[in-house]
């Protein structure tokens, strides 16, 4: 009977981990696209709320995976023990969360969910039940998600500017813009069908080809919608690509973040229906859908609150700087979901914004903002791991 309350206050704590995962990181996904004046706050949620849930249902099993299996030794966990440990990881993460969502700090709930299970595999497994070369290579995921993620703005900003110095007219203009909308369709399908064919030719042609029905008549309306004036084009189509590179964003976030949510209520859900939890399980694409749908619903609702943390307060975007940011942030994180890395997507849209401001001059950035996003990240892990022994030695008191 104990178990079977545990069990369903479990789910509960689980779809209100995926909410507020939404709420706190709506930032890294329309954060910019809001600080560039790109679009209104409740156009970018919709537009992230779409691609969110898509993100999750293509890609989320990725990371899902290694949550369910990949960090502590699942098969010497009994039923009622992996129950309760849900139940403490997911209020660790839920409890952290909160804290930092209501001071306005996007933090990445993927660090606080390995947190949560370095601390009850501890407990429950002790020193030995942590899979610790593969806990390694995740934690050392991280400062190299914001490394990348720095150096990659900071590159294609600089190549951009010296692209975009040469172009005087419109029409030029417009090449680029077909140019950089292929990229970025071309490069999310290729991780998309990467993970549907096995076969290199068959994922490639797929993911060549089919920008090009996409961006033709694309480019072919915007042609005929865009007037002569290059100023008042440019302004039109670094919009566009602002929206695209924002709908990239969402759709990386949910492939990413969805994992950690969906991992954990997959691993309930095999307790309700009975099923064997093996190293090989695989999070079901209902479980994905609703993991997805509820982190999308969290941005909608509370969002607002952390936009402006990250999309105004580190460095001055305009359009083509955000631009660049959102890009280079959601090939960053599509690279670590695709190698099953529970990383940040805080941490990715906070290098990447660092880059476009360093490669501006270091007087754009300001440096507090930054601090306190990285300090709060530095305490996630040892402050969800501390949360999550102390939790699961306060239920097994009274359970």
């Amino acid at each position: 009977m104990v178990v079977n309350i545990l069990l369903y206050i479990g789910v509960l704590l689980v779809l209100l981990l995926a909410w507020i995962n939404g709420a706190n990181n709506a930032g890294n996904v329309v954060g910019v696209v809001v600080g560039a004046r790109g679009i209104s706050v409740k156009k970018a949620l919709l537009l992230a709320f779409i691609f969110e849930v898509t993100g999750a249902m293509l890609l989320g099993h990725y990371i899902s995976t290694t949550i369910m299996s990949g960090i502590i030794d699942s098969r010497e966990i009994s039923g009622d023990m992996l129950v309760t440990g849900v139940v403490t990881i997911a209020f660790s993460a839920v409890f952290w969360m909160f804290i930092a969502t209501f001071l306005r700090i996007p933090l990445s709930v993927t660090q606080a969910i390995v947190g949560g299970i370095t601390g009850f595999g501890l407990k429950a497994l002790g020193f030995n039940g942590i899979y610790w070369l593969k806990l390694i290579i995740i934690i050392s995921s991280w400062p190299a998600t914001l490394l990348i993620s720095i150096l990659l703005s900071l590159l294609l900003y600089r190549v951009h500017v010296k692209l975009i110095s040469h172009i005087k007219n419109t029409r030029s203009l417009l090449l680029v813009f077909s140019i950089l909308l292929y990229t970025c369709i071309a490069i999310t399908l290729l991780v998309v069908m990467s993970s549907v064919y096995s076969e290199v030719y068959s994922f490639f042609s797929y993911s060549l080809i089919t920008p090009l029905l996409i961006v033709i008549p694309y480019v072919t309306i915007l042609k005929r919608n865009t007037r002569r004036d290059y100023y008042e084009a440019k302004s039109i189509l670094y919009k566009h690509l602002l929206l695209v590179t924002s709908s990239l964003a969402a759709f990386s976030h949910g492939a990413h973040d969805v994992g950690g949510s969906a991992g954990l209520l997959q691993l309930l859900v095999n307790q309700i229906t009975n099923n064997e939890n093996t190293l090989k399980a695989e999070v079901s694409r209902l479980i994905l859908l609703v993991s997805g749908f509820t982190i999308a619903l969290g941005m909608l609702s509370w969002g607002y609150r952390v936009l402006g943390t990250l999309g105004e307060r580190i460095t001055p975007l305009t359009l083509e700087s955000g631009f660049i940011a959102q890009l280079s942030s959601a090939l960053t994180i599509l690279l670590v979901t695709r190698l099953s890395l529970p990383s940040s997507t805080t941490l990715a849209i906070t290098g990447a914004i660092v880059g476009v401001g360093l490669a501006r001059g270091k007087n754009y950035i300001n440096y507090k903002t930054i601090i306190k996003i990285l300090t709060t990240w530095i305490v996630s892990f040892p402050a969800t791991l501390l949360f999550s022994i102390s939790i699961f030695q306060l239920l097994k008191s009274y359970f």
